[in-house]
């Protein structure tokens, strides 16, 4: 569910700045400034981009076109580089980033068995689950039913 309403999020912002695409030109054709050219530039600029993020992501939500990641990886928390709390599971040279923290103890010393599932387009972190070297559940994002 949470993840739904993410990507409802992203194309609510993606249609705010398709709205001030209209402000700005109505604003530009009144003054003719080029300021106001510049904004609607820059408004257009800003809402390819976030809705092209959007339909990449609801196209691979709807069309459940994901990557599965398994083997040995590693959680590192990105709090410290980036000011948020996300974590990245590292499977060797290979990384993704997930936004649900797990309640074990993790790091580069902590090797777990993983299974993580991405967005093929935006490789977006979706679930992740970890597990003991013994087949324990440890941690999982998934929702049990």
């Amino acid at each position: 569910m949470i993840r739904l309403l993410e990507v409802v999020f992203y194309w609510f912002i993606g249609l705010l700045c398709f709205g001030s695409i209209i402000f700005y030109c109505k604003e530009w054709r009144k003054t003719r400034n080029r300021v106001k050219l510049g904004q609607a530039v820059l408004a257009i600029f800003v809402s390819v981009v976030v809705l092209g993020m959007a339909g990449m992501e609801t196209y691979d939500r709807v069309t459940t076109n994901y990557i599965v990641e398994t083997g040995e990886c590693y959680v590192v928390d990105d709090r410290s580089s980036k000011g948020s709390s996300n974590v990245t599971l590292w499977f060797g040279e290979r990384s993704y980033g997930f936004k649900e923290i797990p309640d074990v103890a993790y790091g580069p010393g902590h090797v777990f068995t993983c299974r993580a599932t991405m967005t093929k387009q935006m490789q977006s972190g979706i679930d992740y689950e970890l597990r003991s070297r013994d087949g324990e559940l440890l941690y999982s994002t998934k929702l049990e039913d």
